[in-house]
């Protein structure tokens, strides 16, 4: 099952590919192309890029810090059945 940001990851490669093709067609044919709009566009992909992995490593810490604190209670609770096995 794919996932939501793989699937904003696939459809953003496969419209940057069609981008730069198109952009490849239309400098064959005028000898040039909108430079302000491939700045534009790459600068949003890239954005978005970055979004989502600032969104993937917030889960990832967020995910982490609860398996440490699930741990820690594991392990106290451990600690205290060995203190009251002894008595």
């Amino acid at each position: 099952m794919k996932r939501t940001m793989d699937k904003i990851l696939i459809a953003l490669a496969v419209f940057l590919l069609v981008f730069v093709a198109a952009m490849l067609w239309i400098y064959l044919k005028t000898g040039g192309i909108p430079d302000t709009l491939c700045t534009c566009v790459f600068a949003i992909c890239g954005g978005e890029c970055g979004v989502m992995g600032w969104i993937k490593t917030t889960k990832e810490r967020m995910r982490e810090r609860e398996q440490e604190l699930e741990d820690r209670q594991y392990q106290k609770e451990q600690e205290e059945k060995q203190d009251g096995g002894i008595d």
